[in-house]
């Protein structure tokens, strides 16, 4: 027989109504508890000041009381008037110090638990004295008390001077350094009764410092034969540091009658400035006399000082080209013969060559010149008549085969020519009157009066000893990257970068002064090591 459903819900609440009772009341007990707790917390701090030296470390002591966690707590520690710019801060286990204190500032990690939140100042300097606020907050609560710091620092042994030496009196000085706080200073005899008759100026900082210098002065009379001892004390730091002076007889030797005293002075003066002059006069002589004879040296010596400056000038050229060999290496054989493996078969297209340049049959080689062969000159308007893609300002010509994609390499035998232009060309139906910079679609280099250089708007010149022979090119279509090398000495020129969107062709182009043959050279792939000098 099934009870009716009130039934079911009257059940579970006589069986289960107790249970969430009980529940609930723990939970408000343990946040009542809580929250009395928090309300029933203090901070506790030293009511006297904290002292220390310069240079020492020193605990600025405050804690919690009763003893309470402060591992979820906030604390921070700021100089009074300075809040928003705390010497330490730790909040919930993240810490942040302050600029200038960084490893200098921290709490005992290991003691918050037991509400000690007490700071560590290492290496304390005397600037850093004055009064610290230390403040902890957790939900609604917050308190903050003043720690205050005193730091001492003793200064430098007192040094005493002479002022002034007169005949009947001397005057003294003592001077001492680094003080914090304020020093006093005083003169005794040698009894050590105070001399009373001393003159003590007011300690002094200097501008923008915290430390105290302190100097004192006093006389002394020609009869009074004693001691004198300088002290400078601190009351505060219960310190006293002292400097001595014994005086005898001979100290006072130069406390002669005035006469005396000054035929003792200018007496001495008056026969070493005689005993100087004679000296130069001789000096003179002698040098008049060398210089007589060596006279006939005088050629020689300027031609030793040419050869010297042609000596330095030497010594920098071979520290330049040693610099260059630092730079420059040669570049492994293995690396090398990776490259090779990439040669292509590259011939020079006749379409495109401009009507000076003159092409071998196998268009291998090509040279800067007139048509000479009468045959060509009567078929020049044949060879001409589609100039659609000639070079016709530009006396330049590409390569057959064009690449847009892949890796190529291909040699250039360049001789002991004195003007060249070569490198890569885009495909463009543009290529006249336009400048052939690599935003234009020509990456190249050249070498034209006695220079190495790129062909662009801002040349970068290439040092001349790495100007080839046989040049190397080599293109990476995917990477963007157009490389020259020197073939001989197996070393790398210059390369560009940049990101290529079309069809690719090998570029050539001998200067107007050239008048000799510019070839494509066969890639041999070298399996020796080569015994090329380094560049």
């Amino acid at each position: 027989m099934l009870l009716p459903r009130v039934t079911y819900t009257s059940l579970f609440w006589c069986i289960m109504g107790p249970l969430i009772r009980q529940v609930c009341l723990s939970t408000f007990l343990i946040f009542f508890i809580a929250c009395s707790s928090v309300a029933d917390m203090q901070l506790v701090v030293p009511p006297d000041p904290v002292v220390t030296s310069a240079g020492h470390d020193v605990i600025l002591p405050c804690h919690l009381s009763p003893q309470t966690s402060a591992v979820d707590m906030e604390i921070r520690w700021f100089k009074e008037g300075e809040f928003a710019n705390p010497l330490y801060l730790y909040d919930g286990g993240k810490v942040t110090e302050r600029k200038g204190y960084e490893g200098r500032v921290s709490v005992f990690t290991q003691e918050l638990e037991k509400g000690n939140i007490s700071l560590l100042l290492n290496n304390v300097m005397a600037s850093e004295r004055g009064s610290y606020k230390c403040q902890a907050s957790y939900l609604d609560w917050i308190q903050e008390l003043p720690v205050v710091l005193q730091v001492k620092q003793q200064g430098s042994v007192p040094r005493i001077s002479m002022r002034k030496h007169h005949r009947v009196f001397i005057q003294l000085s003592c001077s001492s350094e680094n003080w914090y706080p304020e020093p006093d200073m005083l003169w005794t005899d040698s009894s050590g009764k105070e001399i009373t008759s001393a003159e003590t100026e007011r300690p002094k900082q200097k501008e923008g410092g915290v430390l105290y210098s302190i100097t004192s002065h006093m006389r002394i009379r020609n009869d009074q034969l004693e001691g004198v001892t300088c002290v400078v004390m601190s009351e505060y730091q219960g310190t006293k540091m002292e400097s001595t002076l014994q005086m005898t007889e001979e100290f006072y030797m130069s406390s002669l009658p005035d006469r005396v005293y000054i035929s003792a002075f200018v007496i001495p003066v008056f026969l070493g400035l005689l005993c100087i002059t004679a000296s130069v006069l001789s000096l003179f002589h002698q040098r008049r006399v060398v210089r007589e004879k060596l006279k006939p040296l005088d050629d020689m010596n300027t031609k030793l000082k040419a050869m010297d400056q042609d000596l330095i000038k030497k010594t920098e050229e071979l520290t330049y080209k040693d610099k260059l060999m630092g730079i420059t290496e040669t570049i492994p054989d293995s690396v090398w013969s990776l490259m090779v493996d990439h040669a292509v078969d590259v011939t020079f297209d006749p379409d495109t060559a401009h009507v000076k340049l003159s092409l071998s049959d196998d268009n291998r080689r090509l040279k800067f010149g007139e048509f000479k062969e009468k045959k060509d000159c009567e078929n020049i308007k044949e060879k001409c008549k589609d100039t659609k893609h000639k070079f016709k300002f530009n006396q330049c010509v590409l390569g057959m085969e064009g690449y847009e994609k892949g890796t190529h390499y291909w040699e250039v035998d360049l001789g002991k020519k004195s003007q060249w232009s070569v490198g890569i060309a885009q495909d463009t139906e543009k290529r006249d009157n336009i400048q052939m910079y690599p935003e234009n679609g020509f990456w190249s280099i050249c070498y034209k009066d006695g220079e190495l250089k790129t062909v662009e708007q801002s040349s970068t010149f290439l040092p001349i000893e790495l100007k080839p022979e046989k040049l190397g090119v080599f293109m990476d279509y995917e990477r963007g990257q157009i490389t020259f090398f020197n073939v001989e000495k197996k070393c790398h020129i210059h390369s560009f970068y940049g990101m290529f969107t079309k069809k690719l062709y090998p570029f050539f182009g001998p200067l107007i002064d050239c008048k000799e043959e510019l070839k494509i050279s066969p890639v041999v792939q070298r399996d020796k090591p080569s015994t090329s000098e380094n560049c």
